[in-house]
């Protein structure tokens, strides 16, 4: 299930047909918000093309780049990477699947939750905000419904069809994204919107309570 291995030789090109390079442009968003020796972890990171975007922003990080596909990672690995700030290592690996008591100054989920039904969302999310520290950021990217045009529910339906067929999608929707994330304990700190809406990318922080402590 959700085993990209099968369509990464053509992945990358594909998404950049389809959404006029988007894609890359949201991911990118928010990047220059990771601070100096933030440790970063990048959820789902496919091919890896970010780490290139991340590398412009030349500062030091220590990143941890999550990804099962074998074929993606190991397109990950061949990136231009070795004169940069950036330590990274590679970890092939489903998310749920990944022990560590490391916590995080930044977590990356670009195009990773459009992949589950809502149960395994809500999951992955109580997952992510346990390896975060107190004054971390989520960076999100990914598709939304906000405007459910005829068009976008239509490419939608045909993404999911797709990528059911090729890669054993999990998900048979979108799920409102913000409002699970929302609702498990963040707060949208900034946002912004691609292709006529149809995509986003957005900051989550950690919900503060009343007492002063993070949810």
């Amino acid at each position: 299930m959700n085993d990209y291995n099968r369509i990464a030789w053509i992945y990358d090109v594909l998404a950049h047909w389809v959404f006029r390079g988007n894609i890359l442009k949201s991911q990118t968003r928010f990047l220059s918000q990771l601070q100096p020796n933030n440790r970063v972890l990048i959820i789902g990171g496919g091919s890896g093309r970010v780490l290139e975007s991340i590398v412009q922003e030349d500062i030091p990080l220590t990143i941890h780049f999550i990804e099962p596909s074998e074929q993606m990672i190991e397109k990950a690995r061949k990136r231009e990477l070795k004169s940069s700030n950036l330590d990274v290592s590679f970890y092939q690996t489903r998310f749920e699947s990944f022990d560590t008591s490391d916590k995080y100054d930044a977590v990356c989920c670009f195009y990773f939750l459009d992949l589950f039904k809502k149960k395994s969302l809500n999951l992955h999310l109580a997952h992510i905000k346990a390896l975060m520290n107190n004054q971390a950021i989520l960076l999100v990217s990914d598709f939304q419904n906000r405007k459910g045009t005829w068009w976008q529910k239509g490419l939608s339906m045909v993404m999911h069809v797709f990528f059911k067929f090729t890669t054993g999608l999990e998900s048979n929707k979108l799920e409102d994204f913000d409002c699970a994330i929302v609702a498990s304990g963040f707060h949208r700190d900034s946002d912004a919107d691609f292709f006529s809406q149809f995509i986003f990318s957005a900051v989550y922080k950690k919900e503060v309570s009343k007492n002063g402590n993070h949810s």
